[in-house]
């Protein structure tokens, strides 16, 4: 998949851009506040259909405008046409989508088309915050290469929000049996669909993400990633139990843990309090002790490893976005960043040091200034 070109109308800080792209990397050097950052949540918003920083579509709005258009002209085996183009328009509170001048029916249509893979200092998260950071970066992931698991992920959640308001309604009164055993079916049903997509994609990802973690730390760690459930503590170190006893191991604890559910008005287990558990042998859980150098070496396997994922899922590589990591590396890690990420895939990084990049053939360069952007 390539995106060829991208137009912007009072998105964030550009007024009018128009900027086609190289086909292997793309720099964006520039000040900080420049506009770099804002180019890459662009990207991000034609393959997601939404910003991974903003709120809310109004934040996205130029100020003084009135609406933001973002355009993408793409290539790729997914697209009707070659080269097919997405467009986003938005007000700030109404969203419309359009593939090839056609509306999509939904926001969800859009995720698997332009996939993408953004790594950003943020994604330090993911090693060292709560488990709902990691959740979300499989969930995300896995949404872009199967339409089957977008689906089940939003039909789980929508069981769990139904579910977590008939217990909330429950509290102080006679439960309703009968109505509980049926929120406790839909809810197993889909559990252990989203629980059998999510090991299928981890077998996938985990030696992935070992490989490029030793590539990056020069073969000094071993990172070890492995799914972790309430469901099966004896197995939280492995990729096991098989996926299909999910469900049943659901069930039991549901009726386990049905007089507290009820006292609590809430859903105590289940694919939404999983985590996956990132370890380097001898030493521990990464969340526990990783060092910052540590996290951003881990977080950066995973996210290239979620690049061979895409690949291997759908036969078709995703965008890759890199905002300002460099930074965040010492010299040596900068340079087996560098080397690991090169020829990939389409790349696009935003620095503030041009330099390393500028004799490089395979590199596109651009100056991002006030809200334009120059060759």
């Amino acid at each position: 998949m390539i995106l060829k070109k991208i137009e912007l109308r009072n998105f964030r800080n550009y007024a009018r851009q128009s900027s086609e792209f190289s086909e292997r990397v793309n720099i964006f050097s520039g000040a900080n506040a420049q506009g770099k950052t804002n180019l890459l949540e662009a990207i991000y918003l034609l393959a997601l259909g939404k910003s991974f920083r903003a709120g809310h579509d109004r934040e996205l709005v130029r100020h003084d405008c009135q609406a933001f258009s973002v355009q993408g002209m793409l290539t790729g085996d997914v697209f009707p046409v070659q080269p097919s183009t997405i467009t986003i328009n938005s007000d700030g509170s109404r969203k419309k989508i359009f593939l090839n001048g056609t509306p999509l029916r939904k926001q969800t249509d859009l995720v698997g088309m332009a996939k993408v893979v953004l790594f950003a200092p943020e994604d330090l998260q993911i090693v060292k915050s709560a488990p709902s950071f990691r959740r979300q970066f499989l969930d995300i992931g896995l949404a872009q290469c199967s339409s089957i698991y977008r689906d089940d992920l939003y039909r789980y959640t929508a069981v769990l929000t139904q579910r977590n308001r008939f217990l909330k309604d429950q509290i102080g009164k006679r439960v309703d049996r009968n109505e509980l055993a049926a929120w406790n079916d839909q809810l197993i049903k889909y559990a252990n669909r989203v629980a059998a997509g999510r090991y299928h994609g981890l077998a996938i990802l985990a030696p992935i993400a070992s490989r490029y973690h030793a590539m990056v730390s020069n073969q000094r760690e071993e990172l070890h990633v492995s799914y972790k459930s309430a469901l099966n503590p004896a197995s939280k170190s492995s990729l096991e139990p098989a996926a299909e006893t999910y469900g049943h191991a659901l069930a039991a604890k549901l009726h386990e843990l049905e007089y507290a559910e009820l006292a609590r008005g809430l859903t105590l287990a289940g694919p939404h309090r999983d985590d996956l558990m990132l370890t380097i042998p001898d030493q521990g859980e990464l969340r526990v002790y990783a060092s910052q150098g540590q996290s951003r070496t881990a977080a950066l396997a995973l996210k290239m490893a979620l690049v061979e994922l895409i690949k291997e899922m759908t036969g078709d590589y995703p965008l890759l976005l890199l905002d300002d990591v460099l930074s965040e590396f010492d010299n040596e890690r900068k340079s087996a960043l560098l080397e690991t990420v090169m020829g990939i895939t389409q790349t696009f990084i935003t620095t503030t040091d041009p330099e390393r990049f500028s004799d490089n053939p395979d590199c596109k360069m651009f100056r991002v200034e006030g809200g334009a952007i120059q060759e």
